[in-house]
């Protein structure tokens, strides 16, 4: 008979199966048939299919699953929140994603991976509540990404080390490391029993001295530092064109961009680089040394605004390939004005840094540079090169949804809306009411010691520990308004550490929630604030 732990063994295996074997179907009709098609085609061909199939893109996605687009900032999306990655928007997305990259929009299979992986995580967990214990959604949610990056990029650590980076800026996920472990490493083993262990990225091995690895580490560092952070700005730029550009203003421009860069690039190097997700293509001419600086320079250029103009129209799919391509023509670039011999050294280099620092993953971007190029030299440059691309990068990322680090309880709670953390549903006192009626109404309450002072508008608290000094001053005729404070309040809408400031200022234990007109909502005290209930730990309150 299975114990718990085996049967939670098995559930982690068999969910990365099943992505192994999704991601392993979606690539082989995605890149091996469809796209490989369009790149065989005829340039007319390829100058007319990307936006035609970002026209139908559009039309599924604005008509079944919303405006946002399949990329990792719905795992990471639902990873804070729970919404994201439904289930229910899985197959427009991934049909999309298929019209965006089969017809050779400049973005990442990745991301529709990614979703799959994270959603069909997400769906199992909530059905094996008992089985999985502690967070059973949010274990299965990681895995299930993690699942998707190792069979995607053939690279099992890779995969590990992105699910538990990818949703904070400067932290990890401590959710998940042993499922994700199990499920990645079961997702490649699947994924290349179809389609094989070929690395993603091949370079010839050579042997390297220990001053051009240091010089192009720092170099490029610094370089990737400000590239990704304008890769990050200009991406999620382009995103949010979406929301102030009607489609039909959106489409010429960008269907111009694409065509314009593919016959550019097709005059420079004859390669169509600038369709699809160009990563074997952009390997090939980062290592021939016929390519020169300028074709490299401008190759980098026409990348960027073709991924930026398949994201501006919607387009499903990830920025993880495009950071990628990016970096390997700036490592190039690098290296052909330092005069470097062409061993591969600078590109993986550049492609490891802007990688890192446009996602806020270092350690997954330097184990992608082990495990995707096969060349173990690299690793060392590599991490000295991220590290410096971190620092350069500030607080940028190519996703929005990603939070600066974990917090506690209390520090998610202070950074919640008001409204969130207030108690509500304790009415208004007039002022004119007599204590005597609020002993009547609140006396035997629990849930909050202040009551809200109004008529309608918000003019004071009135607090229950002062009613018997009050009865005492002025007499048991006593009225709301000699016994209430006037104290400030705060609108629904501010974060909720404000009002701990304001209890602080005014050495106060609560503080009223009014609504846009100023009409009291609730209050927030000490141990809302907390997220505790019971009133006993205000009884000191003065």
């Amino acid at each position: 008979m299975f114990t718990n732990g085996a049967i939670r063994f098995l559930i982690y295996a068999g969910l990365g199966i099943v992505i192994g074997a999704f991601v392993a179907l979606l690539e082989f009709i995605t890149l091996d048939i469809t796209l490989d098609a369009v790149l065989r085609s005829p340039i007319w061909v390829q100058l007319i299919l990307p936006p035609i199939g970002l026209i139908i893109v559009y039309a599924i996605i604005s008509r079944t699953a919303g405006a946002s687009s399949t990329s990792s900032d719905a795992y990471i999306e639902s990873f804070h929140s729970g919404s994201g990655a439904e289930g229910k928007a899985l197959l427009p997305k991934l049909v999309a994603s298929f019209g965006t990259i089969g017809s050779g929009g400049a973005v990442g299979l990745e991301g529709p991976s990614i979703l799959a992986g994270a959603t069909i995580g997400q769906t199992l967990g909530d059905r094996l509540p008992r089985v999985l214990g502690e967070k059973p959604r949010l274990v299965l949610l990681v895995a299930g990404a993690a699942a998707g990056v190792a069979a995607i990029f053939r690279a099992p650590a890779t995969g590990v080390l992105w699910a538990i980076e990818a949703p904070y800026r400067r932290d990890v996920s401590k959710h998940g490391l042993i499922p994700a472990l199990i499920s990645a490493a079961a997702s490649y083993l699947t994924f290349i029993s179809f389609l094989g262990a070929e690395p993603l990225l091949a370079f010839n091995p050579t042997e390297l001295e220990i001053q051009d690895e240091l010089v192009a580490a720092v170099l490029i560092g610094v370089l990737a530092g400000v590239v990704a952070k304008a890769l990050a700005r200009g991406f999620n730029y382009a995103k949010s064109l979406s929301t102030q550009y009607e489609f039909v203003v959106r489409l010429p421009i960008a269907a111009v961009t694409m065509g314009g860069a593919l016959l550019i690039a097709n005059a420079l190097v004859d390669e169509p680089v600038t369709i699809g997700i160009g990563s074997e293509i952009a390997a090939s001419l980062v290592v021939d040394n016929e390519v020169t600086l300028t074709a490299i320079i401008v190759l980098f250029v026409l990348r960027f605004f073709v991924t930026g103009a398949a994201l501006s129209l919607g387009g499903v799919g990830g920025v993880f390939i495009p950071l990628v391509v990016q970096g390997m023509f700036l490592g190039r670039a690098v290296e052909l004005v330092v005069g470097a011999p062409s061993t591969g050294l600078y590109p993986v280099i550049g492609l490891a840094a802007v990688l890192g620092a446009g996602y806020r993953t270092p350690l997954a971007a330097v184990m992608f540079v082990a495990e995707t190029t096969g060349r173990a030299e690299f690793v060392i440059p590599a991490l000295i090169a991220t590290a410096i691309a971190q620092a350069v990068m500030g607080d940028d990322s190519v996703s929005q949804n990603q939070r600066s680090e974990r917090q506690g309880q209390l520090e998610r709670r202070l950074n919640e809306p008001a409204s969130t953390v207030m108690i509500d549903d304790l009415g208004v006192i007039s002022p004119d009411a007599t204590l005597l009626d609020v002993i009547d109404g609140y006396g035997d309450r629990s849930q909050s010691f202040a009551i809200p002072v109004g008529g309608p508008k918000y003019e004071g608290l009135i607090v229950l520990h002062d009613l018997a000094a009050a009865m005492l001053e002025h007499g048991p005729d006593a009225d709301v308004r000699q016994a209430m404070r006037q104290l400030p309040a705060i609108s629904c809408e501010a974060p909720a550490v404000e009002a701990a400031r304001l209890m602080n200022q005014h050495d106060t234990a609560a503080i009223c929630v009014v609504d846009e007109f100023d009409c009291p909502m609730g209050v927030i005290s000490t141990t809302s604030l907390a997220g505790l209930t019971s009133v006993d730990l205000d009884s000191s309150i003065d």
